[in-house]
């Protein structure tokens, strides 16, 4: 069942309006099949935002006297799984939310409380909501940036295991952010150019505030994308020390028993005659030679600091 809210009442979003003729302007937050019932909406309309509905974008097109748009807002939760999806069309008289689920309620709830609405036309009542969709957005950045600087630390400080996958899980965040940051400053820059003259010239003004936010915010997720990038660096970097450092454990060890497999060589020989193979003391020699040459290669290691 659809609500409505009426604009023209005193904090008009914290309750719906019980009126069996509410007077505009409304905002109501409506099914997809409810809006298909609607008679008041014009065909190009309906084929507008039923293009609309699948893509999973933000968007909005200006029509002569109205203009229909969607949202696409991912869950900072998880920015890379699906996102909340919502659409609207907006005219002088009425904004309808096309909602499925109970993202639009949730995001008018928070417009309540914001006090961002402050005038009773539709225009200004998708502003505020644009404008609580990504108000809080640079501390949930502050908050990301910790935990990649934590990360960092730990890398450093061989404090516990990272993978890749977490690093990867950073950048693909920052890009889907930076990509919904973009797309909502294309989407205020268009309304605010206001060439259907839906809105007052002050409203659509109201518009360049929200694109100049979401444009920081974009330039923000950029940075932060960098900096995951910066983090797999290191952590490439010291894999590629791990392995060295097995690879120079490897090189030690197998010199320092060359001379072992030398004298395993030559005496393995299978030879009827071989010098010294007579001689009682032969042996204890070979074992003493070989004893020497490792302790000096060992004390040779540790003055060049390989070991």
């Amino acid at each position: 069942m659809a609500t409505v809210y009426e604009l023209g009442r005193p904090h008009p979003l914290d309750a719906p309006s019980v009126s069996d003729t509410p007077r505009p302007p409304l905002v109501k937050v409506i099914t997809s099949h409810e809006f298909s019932q609607l008679p008041d909406i014009s065909q190009e309309g309906r084929s507008g935002l039923a293009a609309l509905e699948p893509a999973e974008m933000n968007f909005v097109e200006l029509y002569p006297s109205f203009l229909i748009g969607s949202f696409a807002v991912p869950d900072k939760s998880d920015p890379t799984g699906d996102p909340d999806c919502l659409s609207f069309y907006l005219d002088a008289s009425c904004l309808i939310f096309i909602d499925d689920g109970n993202v639009t309620a949730d995001l008018l709830k928070k417009v309540a409380t914001s006090g961002i609405l402050t005038k009773a036309t539709t225009s200004h009542c998708l502003y505020a909501l644009m404008k609580s969709l990504i108000a809080d957005d640079f501390t949930w950045f502050s908050v990301m940036e910790d935990s990649m600087e934590a990360l960092e630390e730990a890398m450093l400080d061989h404090s516990e295991e990272v993978t890749s996958q977490t690093i990867m899980g950073y950048r693909r965040a920052a890009m889907k952010m930076g990509s919904y940051y973009q797309q909502i400053a294309v989407m205020a820059d268009l309304i605010a150019d206001n060439e259907n003259k839906v809105m007052s010239r002050e409203e659509a003004r109201a518009f360049e505030h929200v694109s100049t936010h979401a444009s920081h915010l974009a330039n923000r997720a950029e940075t932060l994308r960098e900096y995951s990038l910066q983090l797999r660096e290191l952590h490439q970097t010291q894999i590629d020390l791990k392995q060295n450092s097995t690879m120079q454990i490897l090189t030690i060890v197998t010199v320092m028993f060359a001379p072992l497999t030398l004298v395993t060589g030559w005496f393995g020989m299978n030879l009827t005659v071989l010098p010294g193979l007579d001689w009682p003391y032969m042996a204890a020699t070979i074992i003493t030679l070989a004893l020497i040459m490792i302790v000096a290669m060992v004390l040779f290691f540790k003055k060049k600091n390989w070991l």
